[in-house]
């Protein structure tokens, strides 16, 4: 028994030891701790530079150490649009009150619409919605206390915002760019009719007919027919 108290001891000693040097050599597993491989080496982010969000969806993209946050949406191999900015469609609803019909719990909510397109406007995510919600209780008497909670709650929210948004680029294929138009020429089969988005030829003149004539015999005139 002694015996195996003590290997159990020693083996978990390594496993610690394993995960200590795993953890400092930097190594993660894709999406694990919020580290994503993205499938771009430039990024533009379509948001203001001091918006919260733009700020801890730049640093989750710098983490991943293969893509650069570029300040010129042209210059970017893939282009963030934020259509629906949750910093200002954030809300507060009343989800319940008590029996004195007062207010006893609040509902934050957190919404974003975003679409990824390329350099060229070209779109590699369709506009994808995100909503989070977070359930809050009320206290009169804890105002303050509760304001900080209301912060707090916001900012976890964004945190896994972030993380989604990451993880749907991080989804992403990009496609390869579309062949250069070309022009068809369709081939004419009736003279003087030209199919539609042909090129018309000048038509080829038949060569004359020509009649030859033997000695001592009666020149034979082609006949036209009807």
């Amino acid at each position: 028994m002694h015996k195996t108290l003590k290997g159990l001891a020693r083996n978990a000693v390594l496993v610690a030891a394993l995960a200590a040097t795993v953890s400092a050599c930097g190594f993660h597993l894709r999406g694990s701790g919020g580290n994503y491989t993205l499938p771009f080496r430039s990024m533009y982010i379509g948001l203001p530079e001091s918006s919260p969000l733009a700020i801890d969806l730049k640093r989750n993209i710098r983490v991943n150490g293969n893509t650069v946050v570029v300040n010129s949406a042209p210059a970017a191999d893939a282009v963030v649009e934020v259509i629906t900015d949750p910093e200002k469609t954030r809300s507060k609803s009343i989800l319940s009150l008590n029996s004195a019909g007062r207010v006893s719990e609040y509902l934050l909510s957190y919404n974003i619409v975003f679409r990824v397109t390329n350099g060229a406007g070209v779109e590699l995510l369709a506009p994808t919605q995100i909503t989070l919600t977070r359930p809050i209780t009320f206290n009169e008497t804890q105002l303050l206390a509760k304001e900080q909670e209301e912060a707090q709650l916001y900012r976890d929210m964004q945190a896994d915002l972030v993380q989604q948004m990451m993880r749907r680029m991080a989804a992403i294929k990009p496609s390869a760019p579309a062949p250069a138009p070309t022009n068809t020429i369709s081939p004419l089969t009736v003279q003087g009719d030209v199919s539609p988005g042909s090129v018309a030829t000048p038509a080829t003149p038949a060569a004359p007919s020509e009649t030859t004539t033997v000695p001592g015999t009666v020149p034979v005139v082609p006949q036209r027919q009807e």
